[in-house]
């Protein structure tokens, strides 16, 4: 259809999380006000309900809808998808995945460490959820901030010589300090993308704030007691599991430190230059078959090309001007829009320097 053959930009879609940050997430979207509280999250062209109980903010809470010329919320995407969701997102592509968006893409700013956690991998999620569906993510790390004195920090990965069974006592007797230091402690910095592999134990600390590129699952093991000040439920900890099932997504391969980083941090490879920009590949199929994930720099012109049929764009800095094939608007940092398969390619001319990342789906053939 014509009127959906172009970028459909959304409205802020935060979600309330037990956990408090966002003030990072604020700035970067331009929010004249900008303070931590429960609101940590925006869930980008999310077709996936926030579950969150006596704390829901309505039925329809993490359900991304459509912005209107005025900045008020439009049209639900997810409604959108169930009438014209081959005008969307392609053919080939509904017809193997039908009208469920991946990946799913948050903006994500916690003040706290998270719990340390893992996820399935495909053939875990068979064995043990009865599903076809593992959590595979990455991490590309937008800004940074010290809280309290403390400088941000990831935890992923165990350090060699780390047991099931030592970890399982630690995580018994609630033993949290010895519980971090099974893992690696890494420093982010901004421009960097750290890829999640199924399996890996992992914990985002205070002050990274990213956008999370993931399957859009939610299978997870974490076996702490506690998420920020919030006591959290054996169903939150283990999910469908009992503990000792939970223990056995965890892999207990030992990696030092250099070995993690290689493994873990992506290395980008440059796809395409020319005068006005770049246009590099962050995590491409050699390391998942899961989503893929580019990134575009412009300081002039360029023409960015779908290489598959749809993606969720994230203006990650800069400003500037997007034109298609019917159109044109302008963009700048914070916003995120569905590129179409409609719309296969879009040339972008900054007036500040733009960076983009193209966050793209599994391929459909």
């Amino acid at each position: 259809m014509t009127e959906l053959a172009r970028p459909l930009l959304f409205a802020p879609n935060r979600v309330w999380r037990c956990y408090t940050g966002g003030r990072l997430l604020d700035r970067f979207v331009g929010n004249e006000r900008r303070a931590d509280g429960h609101f940590p999250e925006d869930w980008l062209a999310s077709t996936v309900r926030a579950l969150n109980g006596e704390h829901s903010q309505g039925p329809d809470e993490g359900l991304a809808c459509l912005a209107e010329d005025d900045g008020s919320r439009g049209e639900q995407l997810a409604r959108l998808l169930q009438t014209h969701g081959p005008d969307l997102l392609g053919d080939a592509y509904v017809e193997r995945f039908g009208v469920n968006l991946a990946p799913l893409c948050k903006y994500l700013d916690s003040a706290v460490r998270l719990p340390i956690q893992c996820h399935p991998d495909v053939p875990i999620a068979r064995k043990l959820y009865d599903s076809d569906y593992g959590k595979t993510e990455c991490w590309h790390i937008l800004d940074t901030r010290s809280i309290n004195g403390e400088e941000p920090y990831l935890l992923m990965g165990f350090k060699p010589g780390v047991t099931r069974k030592a970890f399982r006592e630690a995580v018994n007797s609630q033993d949290i300090v010895s519980m971090e230091a099974m893992l690696h402690k890494l420093a982010p910095r901004p421009g960097e993308t750290y890829f999640v592999p199924p399996r890996i134990p992992h914990a985002i600390g205070p002050g990274a704030f990213m956008l999370e590129v993931q399957e859009p699952s939610d299978w997870v093991v974490q076996p702490e007691c506690y998420c920020a000040d919030t006591r959290l439920s054996d169903a939150d900890m283990w999910g469908p599991l009992v503990p000792e099932q939970g223990f056995d997504v965890f892999d207990y391969t030992g990696m030092d430190e250099p070995g993690l980083v290689k493994r873990v941090r992506a290395e980008e490879k440059l796809l395409h230059a020319e005068r006005g920009g770049k246009l590099w590949e962050i995590i491409g199929d050699a390391t998942t078959d899961a989503f893929a994930v580019q990134r575009a720099a412009v300081d002039g012109a360029l023409r960015v090309t779908l290489p598959r049929p749809f993606a969720i764009v994230v203006v990650t800095a800069g400003r500037g001007r997007m034109s298609w094939r019917d159109g044109s608007r302008d963009i700048r940092r914070g916003q995120y829009f569905l590129q179409p398969a409609g719309v296969q390619w879009i040339d972008y001319t900054a007036r500040e320097p733009l960076s983009l990342v193209l966050c793209l789906p599994p391929h459909a053939d």
